[in-house]
């Protein structure tokens, strides 16, 4: 197994500063009210959606002691995008074993020539990601801490019915994101009601489960995990936040803080609990135009 050097991720660092422009705030970016901007067409953005899809497909994930591997969903869970950073178009991309996400990631473009890519681990065990024979992230936590949601509201028999709580579930939690590169603005995320990925199996401990997104525009910046487990008294729920955005997160329940994350300006670093780095095209690899 090669790891990659240091001196590799320094020499790369200063890319950061240009592709990670989409993260700063929108005072700090050009201003498009549409009457200067041509809208992207149609063709364009599907191949974008394509090119990110694809790039995504070049990662792999190996969870446990035993490396098994976390496989990537075929399609994004949701294709995105921020008018307040300028990013246009992202998707959110899931890797699973068992059909239970391990890693979310999401890949952007910030610029027509440049793409992002950002993974963050969901799940507590030892975890691996490599790019071809390169090991580049092997994060030493995460930063998902499970919780019980303590509810009068019992799950209910059926996945339909219980789709239906988890959505009313979900929408007794509030986050905030701090979100700005050097201005901060406090912002309210929208909680997109429809889970953009759904799991769990009867006959295991998980029964059901939904991933809920906390979005600015459409961009996700935080992720809820709200489960459905069975125990030794029956059935209860179960949740767990992560974040999908290196800016500070805060959620909350009646009025309580019951997750929060600092700021995290931290690229390219193996064994930081996500991984933040400008995605780097591989051979005959070329952004669409």
């Amino acid at each position: 197994m090669r790891v990659m050097p240091m001196w590799w991720h320094l020499s790369l660092s200063l890319m950061c500063l240009v592709a990670l422009a989409a993260l700063a705030p929108a005072e700090d970016q050009p201003k498009a009210d549409g009457k200067d901007v041509n809208p992207e067409d149609a063709p364009l953005r599907k191949a974008r959606v394509q090119f990110l899809t694809d790039a995504v497909k070049h990662f792999e994930v190996q969870v446990g002691e035993e490396a098994v591997e976390s496989k990537l969903r075929s399609e994004p869970a949701l294709v995105w995008d921020n008018p307040v950073s300028g990013t246009k178009i992202g998707i959110l991309a899931v890797f699973t074993r068992n059909g239970r996400p391990d890693v979310m990631a999401q890949f952007s473009f910030t610029s027509p020539k440049n793409a992002v890519n950002e993974f963050h681990n969901f799940c507590g065990d030892k975890l691996v990601m490599k790019r071809g024979t390169n090991t580049i992230w092997m994060p030493a936590e995460t930063s998902t801490k499970w919780q019980p949601l303590k509810t009068s509201e019992k799950p209910a028999a059926t996945p339909q019915l219980r789709l239906v709580q988890m959505r009313r579930l979900a929408e007794k939690f509030t986050v905030e994101d701090e979100f700005g590169w050097d201005k901060k603005e406090l912002n309210q995320l929208r909680l997109l009601t429809t889970p953009v990925y759904r799991y769990g199996k009867p006959d295991e401990e998980v029964i059901d489960g939904a991933v809920f997104v906390y979005a600015l525009a459409t961009d996700p910046e935080a992720v809820l995990m709200l489960e459905c487990v069975r125990g030794e008294s029956g059935l209860s729920w179960r949740y767990g936040f992560g974040p999908m955005s290196i800016y500070a997160l805060k959620a909350k329940l009646d009025n309580a803080v019951v997750w929060e994350i600092p700021e995290r300006k931290q690229f390219g670093q193996p064994k930081s609990v996500q991984y933040v780095f400008p995605y780097q095209l591989g051979p005959g690899e070329k952004f669409p135009e």
